[in-house]
């Protein structure tokens, strides 16, 4: 399995480094670290305090299943994912040429609305636009029904707990993305 590792030199204490140094000693942009659970890259990296690098939801989903690292098998702190260490990066803005076609999905939580995370988002939007009614997602570690036509989400093993779910304009009010404010 593929260590998730930034694009620097390690430590000595073998922990990963946020930024990478030039010949001068400045610091330059971080790299997206690959992600060793979904093997992608990264989408909101948060760094465990063993300092593997995870994608936040692949995080979460471990989190609630073994409660260790994927890698070291460190036990993940129990407040984790309520207070993650999200690395940032610099992500590529891609200009579109008509923002307002753009479409973001979106999924109720006890609060208000929250945007599911870029991939997933990609992913909804793909199978929704092929004229699809349902689809299967895994987030979270979770295998996930999405049903366009009744707007909801549940899990597939589990079909008791239902969520909704609303496709709408990407610049539409929302409490944060996939469960970070």
């Amino acid at each position: 399995m593929a260590q998730a590792k930034l694009d620097v030199p390690e430590k000595s204490g073998g922990g990963i480094k946020k930024k990478d140094k030039d010949s001068e000693g400045k610091e330059g942009p971080t790299v997206v670290p690959e992600c060793a659970v979904c093997l992608q890259p990264c989408i909101h990296p948060a760094r465990l305090p063993c300092s593997h690098i995870y994608c936040y939801l692949c995080v979460k989903g471990v989190a609630n299943q073994s409660k260790r690292c994927p890698m070291c098998r460190q036990e993940i702190p129990p407040d984790f994912l309520e207070r993650p260490q999200l690395v940032e990066v610099e992500e590529p803005q891609k200009e579109s040429e008509h923002p307002e076609e753009e479409y973001q999905w979106f999924y109720k939580g006890r609060n208000g609305w929250w945007k599911y995370d870029p991939r997933t988002s990609n992913d909804l939007e793909t199978i929704y636009k092929l004229g699809d009614a349902q689809c299967e997602l895994l987030i979270c570690g979770m295998l996930y029904v999405f049903d366009f036509e009744k707007k909801c989400q549940y899990r597939k093993y589990n079909p008791r707990y239902k969520r909704n779910i609303k496709r709408d304009r990407k610049d539409a009010p929302c409490k944060g993305v996939s469960g970070v404010q």
